[in-house]
């Protein structure tokens, strides 16, 4: 078996892998929410957004630390952000418009801000030109900060509103956690192993096929790492939990960009300085797809931009154009 054969190989092994362990997480995390009390914003907003983005997390660190392709770890952020984005319009078409978009609150309306916002930061100071500060770099702990005062904003606007957060702190735990924490820990455990191989058996495929690494991170890389998200975004769409489908993407989405935060600690230099034209393009891509995203929450809420309903079916047609942009800005 040559090399590229077997670099292929272990990618898929490892890919199947972090599917099933990223899954596994989901269920565990929604497990975890229901025998603790806590409530279903938070529950998709915080435990199973970063749990179901584990697989990035861990991948972006390997990428950098292990394989050192910054160009791979950056091309996975904005491509697994594309990539939700890409999954929700589609459920939206499948399940109805109104029914997916319709009936959100105010926090998650500020939630699609924060992830909107935290891209838009990542660009300016990739643009601008990014400088060591500490273990990390200026532009990471801006988007650390940015962060956690985003989801400070999103939890207190649940609170306030009354919606499902603020009732799931009031909830009585209902049961014992301890079985859901021992999963929660071993699935997340698989995710990490499993990175490292993934990780590895990307940057060896872009090597040896000649493909630009970062292009394999948009597209190979984030369509593995972003399944979880889009199994737990289809399942809680059959479930009616629009709220949890919600907060799973854009919590994903902003967690995704404070990623580039921790791998810093793990990268010679600021990794947002390690940008090139195709990761620009994808951040272009995830920045609108975002914002149109946004629209047509609004659009639901107010008779007024009752037009922007037509962007959802646009949502997969500007996936699908930015990631050929993507590849010709990696290629050329």
């Amino acid at each position: 078996m040559d090399k590229l054969s077997t670099a292929i190989l272990i990618f898929v092994v490892s890919s199947v892998f972090i599917i099933f362990a990223g899954v596994a997480l989901a269920r565990y995390g929604d497990e975890l929410a229901e025998k603790t009390g806590w409530g279903t914003l938070w529950v998709g907003t915080i435990l199973v957004a970063i749990s179901t983005s584990l697989p990035e997390l861990t991948i972006n660190i390997s990428a950098v630390w292990l394989e050192k392709s910054p160009g791979l770890a950056l091309g996975n952020v904005f491509g697994a952000n594309m990539i939700n984005v890409f999954v929700i319009g589609t459920a939206a078409l499948i399940f109805g418009i109104r029914n997916l978009f319709g009936n959100q609150g105010p926090e998650s309306q500020i939630l699609v801000k924060v992830g909107i916002g935290l891209v838009a930061l990542a660009m300016v100071m990739a643009a601008t030109g990014d400088f060591k500060l500490g273990p990390s770099s200026l532009g990471g702990l801006l988007i650390a900060v940015a962060y956690i005062l985003g989801m400070r904003a999103v939890y207190k606007a649940g609170r306030v509103g009354g919606g499902d957060a603020a009732e799931g702190e009031d909830a009585e735990p209902r049961g014992s956690p301890r079985n859901a924490w021992i999963g929660f820990g071993i699935a997340s455990l698989v995710v990490i192993v499993a990175g490292r191989f993934l990780a590895s058996s990307a940057d060896s495929i872009a090597e040896i096929s000649g493909i630009s690494a970062s292009f394999i991170g948009v597209l190979l890389v984030s369509i593995v790492t972003t399944l979880p998200e889009g199994s737990v975004t289809i399942a809680a769409c059959f479930r009616k939990s629009y709220g949890i489908a919600i907060g799973n993407v854009y919590g994903s989405c902003a967690f995704n960009v404070s990623i580039i935060t921790i791998a810093d600690l793990f990268h010679d230099g600021p990794l947002l300085r390690a940008m090139e034209g195709a990761h620009f393009v994808a951040a272009t891509g995830a920045f609108l797809l975002m914002s149109m995203g946004f629209l047509v929450i609004r659009s639901c809420q107010t008779p007024t931009m009752a037009l922007a309903r037509i962007l959802t079916p646009a949502l997969p047609v500007v996936y699908i154009v930015a990631l050929y942009l993507v590849y010709s800005m990696a290629s050329g």
